[in-house]
């Protein structure tokens, strides 16, 4: 984690500010979230959630399907992180912007890490649900999980996931509870600063801190490059890991909904026995 008050030597490398190419992530292409979407759609043959809740299996199918939902949303909205990191085209006038490039950047990492780190939360969700733990969002932890009866393979997966946000979640943490910032450039009081007289007044001249002449648009660039770096990897990781979630997630759904869906009387004519 980068913190404010870690300022670089004015001999520090200089930052790359050539953009990555970007990774765009995918929330909705494996085999079992499209089989719940399907199923899902039985709800709308009631008028209300109470009126379906009187069919196991409807009830069983609707409550996973809002828990995968919640979950592929959170990952959707990481590409509205992208859209941030990636803007196309990099904004030339920072004056009429309702905010700074500075903090253009603080806000976009603040939604990135949040974000990130409740795709967990949302995942701890979706398997209480089909595991039917009865768990509030509140009490849905690993070891919560895991003592009521979670299979091994799911919590594998899960602390492979917990274990990969890493420093990333320790920074959220960091940022939401402590207020501590990164340094976004090798002069990063003089990129605040100057940032903010952008913003106020146009066009910025002089040198920094170090003497240097100041080039904000530059600065700008290289702090959303050096937040693509973390960004892409990581999605990359994390649609792998979602993957194996899935994969476990979605047999122990077949294994429960097909015994409902067996015995139901409602007539809807669900399907069975979709894994891949």
């Amino acid at each position: 984690m980068k913190k404010a008050h870690n300022q670089e030597q004015p001999n520090s490398p200089r930052r790359s500010s050539r953009f990555l190419k970007r990774f765009i992530l995918s929330s909705d292409e494996h085999w079992f979230v499209g089989r719940i979407y399907e199923l899902g759609i039985v709800g709308q043959r009631f008028s209300t959630y109470e009126e379906a809740a009187q069919y196991p299996d409807v009830k069983y199918a609707l409550d996973v399907s809002y828990a995968v939902t919640l979950l592929t949303r959170r990952v959707e909205t990481l590409n509205v992180v992208g859209d941030m990191l990636w803007p196309e085209p990099v904004p030339r006038n920072f004056q009429d912007f309702p905010v700074s490039r500075y903090h253009w950047l603080m806000i976009a990492t603040d939604l990135f890490l949040v974000r990130y780190a409740s795709v967990l939360d949302c995942a701890l969700l979706l398997t209480s649900t089909v595991f039917e733990l009865d768990l509030k969002p509140e009490e849905c932890r690993l070891n919560k999980l895991e003592k009521l009866g979670a299979s091994p393979a799911v919590i594998a997966v899960m602390a492979d996931m917990k274990d990969d946000q890493g420093a990333l979640r320790i920074e959220r943490n960091a940022r939401v509870h402590h207020g501590l910032e990164r340094a976004f450039s090798n002069s990063w009081q003089s990129f605040e600063t100057t940032s903010l007289f952008e913003h106020w007044n146009g066009k910025v001249l002089g040198t920094d801190e170090h003497g240097q002449k100041i080039n904000i648009v530059r600065s700008f660039k290289e702090g959303l490059v050096e937040l693509q770096r973390d960004f892409n990897p990581t999605a990359r990781r994390l649609c792998k890991t979602l993957d194996r979630l899935y994969d476990v997630l979605g047999n122990e759904f077949e294994d429960r909904f097909g015994p409902r869906i067996a015995a139901a009387t409602h007539g809807l004519n669900a399907n069975t026995g979709n894994r891949r």
